[in-house]
């Protein structure tokens, strides 16, 4: 797996990122996300501009780890969003990695 972007920090009441454009060949992207502090992170995801459904729309900040898997039909942009929900005394971290690529 190749990682495209990744962040982290400390949970605000609203938290998200852009993925610069995803490269050519690739045809699906894994959002892998955990987070601290005993709260909830109820997350949304755009791919150019259009809603992704989620799998699992809540994240718990236990420290688990949330994946989603976003099929890419065309190079575009990919969005995350998360909305805060009870204790924001944690923090967070996310990455995108290829999932699946385009055999020459």
């Amino acid at each position: 797996m190749e990682a495209l972007g990744s962040g982290s920090g400390r949970l605000q009441p609203h938290i998200g990122n852009t993925l610069p454009t995803t490269p050519e060949n690739v045809l699906s992207v894994t959002f892998a996300f955990t987070c601290t502090g005993k709260g909830k992170v109820a997350l949304a995801f755009t791919l150019n501009g259009r809603d992704v459904a989620a799998k699992s729309p809540t994240s718990t900040c236990d420290g688990s780890i949330f994946q989603q898997s976003i099929e890419v039909s065309k190079p575009g942009l990919i969005s995350f969003e998360g909305e805060v929900t009870g204790s924001d005394r944690g923090s967070f971290a996310y990455s995108f990695y290829t999932e699946k690529k385009q055999l020459p």
